[in-house]
């Protein structure tokens, strides 16, 4: 998914109809290389979480491969947060025995954890952690246990029905069939326009300029009865605002400043020329 808007460190995506919000803050950005010449920057992500995805991960399943220990959830974790708690510069293995006895001297304080802490040891299966596991346990608390990316986005959802969506700021994904749609809407354009100069040919509005060409040959006579050049054309208004490329460049000299008149009525993004309507839809 290309990511072309953005609300500070963040940025809304529609994933099937769901709102998803993500951070780009201390992102891991990998480049993926299309051709030698031609490249791209990649953020990768996971619905569970709004931070990118790290290395850390990678860390993790080798700490549960190389210990035998079962999928991580809470209770292993609040385990090993015990381990990472006490490990030193130089790494020893942690003995579980020595960490069931640790518990057992604290089961008056707390009967009811220890005695789920201690079952939970027991059940483990093993007998010793040969890895070091702080920086996994910091990396767990301080990045995977965080709210879901799915609230942020329901709560975009709420503000827009407050506040009604002024711009587009919610990315999604490319679809395959673009391509193929800018060539139908050209021919559809093209198409269009011939059907319109023929309608107005045969309805008459280009009498004038058949007339000029025809009474050109009067240029000695003074122009006798030569009728005006745009007679018969009937021209839209536009409530007295010049819709040229070259009007709309000069009064904007960048797009931002345009799509404020956009979004306050004082300009009709439809009477614009497709060349400045692209040259909107691509403002940063």
């Amino acid at each position: 998914m290309p990511i072309k808007h953005t609300i500070g460190d963040y940025f809304v995506a529609d994933l099937d109809g769901q709102l998803f919000a993500f951070t780009l803050k201390n992102a891991r950005i990998l480049t993926h290389y299309k051709t030698m010449t031609k490249s791209f920057r990649v953020v990768q992500f996971d619905t569970t979480h709004y931070s990118s995805l790290k290395p850390e991960t990678k860390e993790l399943e080798l700490v549960l491969t190389k210990n035998a220990l079962p999928k991580m959830d809470r209770m292993l974790h609040d385990v090993l947060r015990s381990f990472g708690r006490r490990e030193k510069d130089e790494f020893e293995k942690h003995n579980i025995k020595d960490l069931v006895a640790l518990f057992a001297g604290k089961e008056g304080k707390f009967p009811n954890e220890v005695k789920k802490m201690m079952m939970y040891l027991e059940e483990l299966d093993v007998e010793e952690i040969v890895t070091p596991v702080r920086k996994i346990t910091d990396f767990i608390t301080n990045d995977l246990i965080a709210t879901s990316p799915s609230y942020l986005g329901g709560m975009l959802q709420q503000y827009h029905r407050v506040q009604g969506e002024l711009r587009v700021i919610t990315n999604r994904p490319e679809k395959p069939t673009n391509s193929y749609m800018k060539f139908i809407v050209i021919a559809m354009m093209v198409v269009m326009g011939g059907a319109g100069v023929y309608i107005a040919y045969d309805s008459g509005a280009f009498d004038g300029v058949v007339s000029f060409t025809d009474n050109l040959s009067t240029i000695g006579d003074g122009f006798s009865g030569l009728p005006s050049p745009t007679a018969g054309i009937q021209r839209q208004s536009t409530g007295g605002v010049d819709y040229s490329d070259a009007a709309m460049q000069a009064k904007y000299p960048d797009c931002n400043t345009m799509i404020v008149d956009i979004n306050a009525g004082t300009i009709d993004y439809n009477k614009l020329s497709s060349t400045m309507q692209g040259f909107i839809d691509s403002c940063p």
